[in-house]
């Protein structure tokens, strides 16, 4: 082997480093940017929200609240997380007459729901803690 040939294999041995650290230099880069928000106007993670819709429906003389998505059975506990994190929970009158759903603490509540409408309300929970759904006069314990 010449001096030639093993000066231009040593170029080209470089050449290749020299783009693979480059390569490697631009995505950490690129990564940085978009992590940073300059890329993107809206965060890259998605936000966690809890999708629940239930029914409220006279079972045996007794108005329920009865889990249709996210929760399920009678008068069932629905969970949620504190702050920054939605609940998003549908409400379906069932029943014959009008109700009102209300979840005292949180002040948040339905418009009075004729029989088969249904309305999608979204709240956030300030606290942990045990909250009251009041729905015309009935009251029922829920976990929020």
């Amino acid at each position: 082997m010449n001096v030639s040939t093993l000066t231009k294999n040593m170029n080209e041995g470089k050449l290749v480093a020299v783009a693979v650290i480059g390569g490697l230099v631009a995505l950490i880069l690129f990564f940085v940017l978009i992590s940073g928000g300059i890329v993107r106007h809206v965060p890259i993670t998605w936000q966690e929200k809890i999708e629940t819709t239930i029914a409220l429906k006279t079972i045996d003389g007794q108005l329920n609240v009865i889990g249709i998505k996210g929760n399920s059975g009678t008068n069932p506990t629905l969970l949620m997380r504190t702050k920054d994190f939605p609940m998003v929970l549908t409400v379906i009158n069932q029943d014959s007459i009008p109700h009102m759903l209300f979840i005292d603490g949180l002040v948040v509540h339905t418009k009075i729901l004729k029989a088969g409408e249904n309305q999608t309300i979204t709240f956030y929970s300030p606290t942990e803690g045990t909250h009251i759904i009041t729905m015309t006069g009935y009251h029922h314990q829920a976990n929020l």
